[in-house]
């Protein structure tokens, strides 16, 4: 009979799924929506009214029903499919991604013939009957009306086909789906009775939770940091409810009805709490939860409530990890995966709010159920479950105990152990929003190191198929071998409308020593920083010695030496040490940096003071260190950014020497200063950079063959009055 009602579900659902499909088109989207909400009041409807189901007792206490345990097996193994199919039919209306299109055609269609083909065993396992009822009517139209669903979807999108591009994600999702919808009575059918004491005080089986606990969080989060927020949140809402109907196996109307029997704990209402805020996008919810039951969740799963009696994947002990594994990383996998944005300090001090106001009214259910159930313990706030585990001086704590009566009932609390409780849990919470805060700029930093390598690898590729190089390490362009080359450099950063410098062009030949001039702020060191790849350009290319500093970063940085305006050294080493330190950076040959080491040392005076440290040196003994490092492995290219600002006379007349025969051995020298008459006397070319453009670029020479000086010529060009 039950199979006929099912039928007759399957063939009138049928009917009306073709009938808005064919002659209501416009609607059918919110046809498929009202379905599914019917769908859940259903499903919510039978499952409390079977209560916690008697597959438990006959499949796992050697009581089976069933003629062999196969039987017993495939009657578990419908439910498990009916759950599956269940939570992707009340989510698919919602969501405009073909992956659940894809899962209800395809894994629905087959799932659910496990519930119709064993829906007498299914309808025994919730009913303990054969016969007909009101409950087995309805799971009986609950199968048919599953079934009618997938099969239409079926027939009317291109049968089983699936897009070989789409295949990887619907596996994925599918692996979900089926992992997350096993009810929490199955691992008992595989693994039997092991773990017998072993499921607490971090033994073996409690260790194993512990681990999945963690393998469930960074798991996940590498599956679907990748993917858009949305899609994201759609596979967490399967999660959770998928879970909370494992979760609430064990709950009958009663429970509902029954004010002490309420799930008040906390990590239980993280059960309810996470798919409403995922449904309804309840922010304000969602962060109550994300700083208050992580942390309950966490300390719970530290000290789980259940008998060491019991076996390690008995039903009440998995469901116990179900309930606690979500209420601990669920929350934190929202804001890993970008569904809720990062929490602020608003945020925090806002769950703190609410916390006081549900930490009351415990404080008083407790008080008050007490009187109709001694065993009434919400949040562990009336029984001494916590202080057990911290020693007599917390058990001390429930000393000091205030009772007073109202009519007939007693309200009893303890004002010290219930206090303290309120402020180490604070105080957690707020120790917690610091390890958020860190855990945050952990994510950011290897997802900025992802992108960046992403990067490198699309470079490379590119390299290989345009410049036809077989090494990336080679020459990108032989053309600007032993040069500088800056081509339509233009900077703006992402908070401005204005560009810092625009349309920067110059070339510069190896022997040449530039003078970068320009007034503070006119956009010199913006233009050093992108050139040697501290700062990222807008627009243009920089190429050094025939490499791109965008495309081969890595080779085309051994190119070049650079001495910042401001440099931070490594001040507990000698400066011997310190050059050492940038020589193995660079892989030069012990050979080499002795024989270039020994020329310096003895060209910049630091013979005696070398090997002391670097703090007891002065600023020009820096500076001349600084120096050392950039040259250490002969650059082609030798940046300088004010580098003769402080420096006394003697040493900066040992800096320019260094500039003079590093420009001899056909090397380039490109230095920024305000000094215009050490510009004038060393170099033989300048650029001068006026409103974030190039205003000149000459040759020295040339300009004091015109008997102009080069500070008039300076002053002129930028715009000011030379007086005379």
């Amino acid at each position: 009979m039950n199979h006929v009602i099912m039928l007759c579900s399957f063939v009138a659902f049928s009917a009306l799924f073709s009938f808005f499909h064919t002659y209501v088109k416009n609607r059918f989207q919110t046809f498929l929506k009202v379905l599914s909400l019917v769908l859940t009041a259903l499903f919510v409807g039978w499952y409390l009214l079977a209560g916690g189901n008697n597959l438990i007792d006959a499949t796992f206490n050697y009581n089976n029903p069933f003629s062999s345990k196969t039987l017993c097996f495939f009657a578990g193994f419908s439910c498990w499919m009916l759950f599956a199919v269940t939570v992707l039919a009340q989510i698919f209306p919602f969501f405009k991604d073909k992956v659940l299109l894809n899962s209800m055609k395809t894994f629905g269609t087959i799932a659910m013939l496990f519930p119709v083909f064993f829906l007498k065993e299914l309808i025994f396992t919730f009913t303990n009957s054969y016969g007909v009822s009101v409950l087995s009517s309805l799971i009986a139209i609950h199968v048919g009306l599953l079934f009618a669903e997938c099969i239409f979807l079926l027939i009317h999108n291109d049968s089983f086909y699936v897009r070989r591009s789409e295949l990887k994600t619907l596996f994925v999702f599918l692996l979900i789906v089926f992992i997350f919808s096993m009810p929490p009575y199955m691992p008992k059918f595989f693994f039997g009775n092991v773990g017998l004491n072993l499921i607490k005080g971090l033994k073996f089986y409690h260790r194993i939770y512990l681990y999945v606990s963690f393998i469930f969080l960074f798991g996940l989060y590498f599956i679907l940091k990748k993917r858009e927020s949305e899609y994201a949140r759609m596979v967490l809402l399967f999660i959770s409810l998928a879970t909370l109907i494992s979760y609430c196996y064990q709950y009958t109307y009663s429970i509902f009805i029954t004010p002490t029997s309420w799930p008040l704990h906390l990590c239980n209402t993280a059960m309810f709490i996470l798919p409403i805020c995922l449904i309804f996008k309840l922010e304000r919810l969602f962060y109550f939860t994300f700083f208050i039951n992580v942390i309950g969740a966490f300390f719970a799963m530290l000290m789980p409530n259940y008998s060491s009696a019991l076996a390690a994947f008995s039903t009440p002990v998995v469901t116990f990890w179900i309930n606690h594994i979500m209420a601990f990383a669920m929350p934190v996998l929202v804001i890993m995966l970008k569904v809720y944005p990062r929490p602020k300090l608003k945020h925090f001090i806002y769950s703190m709010i609410v916390f006081v106001f549900y930490f009351l009214l415990v404080l008083t259910l407790n008080a008050w159920f007490t009187n109709y159930n001694a065993g009434v313990d919400f949040f562990f706030l009336n029984s001494d479950f916590i202080v057990t585990k911290l020693g007599k001086w917390a058990e001390d704590t429930r000393n000091i105990v205030w009772a007073f009566k109202i009519r007939d009932l007693t309200f009893t609390f303890y004002p010290l152990y219930q206090f303290l409780f309120f402020l180490v849990y604070v105080v957690l919470g707020l120790m917690m929003w610091f390890i958020y805060a860190w855990l945050f700029t952990l994510q950011d930093f290897f997802f900025e190191l992802a992108i960046k390598n992403k990067n490198i690898k699309l470079d490379e590729l590119i390299l290989k198929t345009k410049y036809d190089k077989k090494d990336v390490s080679e020459c990108m362009n032989e053309e600007s071998k032993g040069k500088l080359v800056v081509k339509n450099l233009t900077k703006r950063y992402a908070t401005s409308k204005v560009d810092v410098v625009s349309q920067i062009n110059f070339e510069i030949n190896e022997g040449d020593i530039i003078g970068f001039l320009g007034l503070n702020g006119a956009g010199k060191s913006t233009i050093i920083k992108c050139i040697v790849g501290i700062q990222p350009p807008t627009s243009g290319s920089i190429e050094i010695n025939g490499y791109d500093i965008e495309k081969q970063p890595v080779e085309a940085k051994m190119q070049f030496g650079f001495v910042p305006d401001h440099y931070a050294l490594y001040e507990n080493l000698t400066g011997r040490e310190y050059v050492n330190y940038i020589a193995d950076l660079y892989e030069v040959s012990q050979e080499d940096r002795d024989a270039r080491l020994e020329k310096l040392v003895k060209n910049l005076n630091m013979v005696e003071s070398f090997d002391s440290q670097i703090k007891t040196y002065s600023h020009g003994m820096k500076q001349k260190i600084t120096i050392m490092s950039a040259l250490v492995h002969a650059p082609k290219l030798w940046i300088l950014d004010e580098p003769l600002t402080g420096l006394d006379p003697i040493s900066i007349y040992e800096v320019k020497e260094c500039m003079r025969q590093h420009a001899k051995e056909k090397n380039i020298v490109f230095f920024s200063s305000h000094i215009i008459d050490v510009v004038e006397k060393l170099c033989n070319r300048i650029i001068i950079l006026n409103n974030h453009k190039i205003v000149a670029d000459v040759r020295t020479d040339e300009v004091l063959k015109t008997g102009e000086s080069l500070e008039d010529f300076y002053l002129k060009t930028i715009g000011q009055k030379v007086e005379k």
